[in-house]
């Protein structure tokens, strides 16, 4: 597990295309219960910021 801040992600809509299902439900329950951070599992959580990048990237051109 890793914690991440909760709005350094949720509210982000660039990282909705990459965020797994799982991510996203713990920051949306965080962010209802007013929590500024948030456990989630780090090898998602990983995997999430490699496929962010490279969609960032992309975007570039």
């Amino acid at each position: 597990m890793v914690e991440i801040k909760v709005n350094d992600y949720y509210g982000n809509p660039s990282y909705y295309s990459v965020m797994p299902q799982e991510i996203f439900d713990a920051l949306e329950l965080a962010n209802l219960n007013g929590e500024a951070t948030c456990k989630v599992d780090k090898a998602q959580f990983d995997a999430m910021v490699v496929e962010y990048r490279k969609k960032m990237e992309q975007w570039k051109g």
